[in-house]
């Protein structure tokens, strides 16, 4: 729910900032926002669109990183959130610091268990980025393990994987939903999009991301105007780069 109001406290609405119109990786943390129902202000911080090169690119993200450093952010990045006097970037400590406030974390777990969550949050992390450094064409991934040749061959195995470590619970760590399902969920729609059909060999993903998706807080943002699905990448990224469109014809691998 972007809203522009206070909350109900009078505390100031949290402010969530990254790129205007574009999927990237701010996706599961807004849906963590929606799923707490806290109001909050997403600022999109525009990129040049349309024959944009690296240089042009560069010299925005440095006007507006200024801003940011002037505002109290000790590391400029984006997505970053300001909520009250904390100020955060790196999507991942903005996930946990939700998942501690609003109850999507797993407070009583004892040691195994949480370095059971830290694993699987790791993995998943993993996870996303191998499919956008496939799509960046990162140059060191390039020279790391053949990583372009083998990154198609090997996604059925990666979601087996994940398959198997869900087994027959509802999430992934039980009954309890956390800040990992949020961002599992984004990474296999992702890769759905990307490889239509890579999940229909593992029923149980696909259950799972079923139910993520119809969430009652989930889907009424999905549904809305404000999840764009595409673009997922600035325009300089060498596949799924922004465009006005989807590309008609997706790699089809699994």
């Amino acid at each position: 729910m972007p809203s522009n109001a206070s909350d109900a406290d009078g505390t100031s609405t949290i402010t969530l900032g990254y790129w205007g119109g574009l999927r990237g990786i701010v996706v599961p943390i807004r849906c963590m926002l929606e799923y707490a129902g806290v109001p909050y202000r997403f600022k999109t911080h525009e990129y040049i669109r349309g024959g944009t090169t690296p240089a042009e690119c560069k010299a925005r993200w440095l006007e507006d990183s200024a801003v940011l450093v002037q505002q109290g952010l000790p590391f400029p990045n984006l997505p970053y959130l300001i909520d009250g006097d904390v100020e955060l970037t790196q999507s991942l400590t903005i996930m946990r610091y939700l998942a501690r406030k609003y109850g999507l974390d797993l407070p009583d777990a004892d040691p195994g268990t949480a370095a059971r969550l830290d694993m699987i949050e790791a993995q998943v992390n993993d996870f996303r980025w191998n499919l956008i450094h496939y799509c960046w064409e990162d140059k060191y991934e390039v020279l790391r393990w053949n990583f372009l040749k083998n990154f198609l061959e090997n996604i059925p195995g990666e979601l087996s994987r994940f398959s198997q470590f869900l087994g027959d619970r509802r999430w992934l760590m039980g009954d309890r939903l956390t800040h990992v399902d949020f961002m599992l969920y984004e990474a296999l729609d992702q890769y759905a999009l990307f490889s239509e059909g890579c999940l229909d060999a593992e029923p149980s993903l696909k259950g799972y991301a079923d139910r993520f998706r119809n969430l009652e807080p989930i889907k009424r943002f999905l549904e809305s105007g404000d999840f764009k699905p595409w673009p997922v990448l600035l325009p300089n990224a060498t596949r799924w780069g922004a465009q006005d469109e989807p590309p008609k014809t997706l790699t089809k691998s699994c």
